[in-house]
């Protein structure tokens, strides 16, 4: 009883490992662009991924399942919205740039960790 998972996510995160949660139990860990087989304890299991603190949608697996981790738009989007926060402060004056980069710098954060940085899907098996 074992389901294989492929990480396919971007850039953003590649230095270091996805944990793996099965019925929340951490199981495993995964790296960028590799391909994983894990045992169930049962035929079907919840399954969920994190990564510090950013956190996937939860589904449903079952036994010969294949599973695709991927990076979801707003997390793929958040490097360049920090990029943009940096330039467009540039012409905020003095102690109100700082005020200004930290504010939406720690919403940009506060937000990877409310909304799902991943996005677990079932590939359909082919017949």
């Amino acid at each position: 009883m074992t389901i294989t998972i492929k990480r396919k996510t971007t850039w953003q995160g590649s230095g270091s490992n996805i944990q793996i949660k099965i019925n929340g139990t951490k199981t495993a860990s995964i790296a960028n662009n590799q391909h994983l087989e894990v045992d169930l304890p049962h035929d079907t299991a919840n399954l969920k991924v994190s990564q510090g603190g950013i956190k996937s949608n939860e589904i449903e697996v079952k036994s010969g399942d294949i599973v695709e981790i991927i990076s979801t738009g707003w997390f793929r989007l958040s490097f360049p919205l920090f990029v943009a926060i940096m330039i467009l402060t540039i012409f905020i004056p003095g102690l109100y740039r700082l005020i200004a980069i930290l504010t939406l710098s720690s919403l940009l954060v506060i937000s990877l960790f409310i909304i799902n940085g991943f996005h677990l899907n079932v590939i359909p098996k082919k017949e």
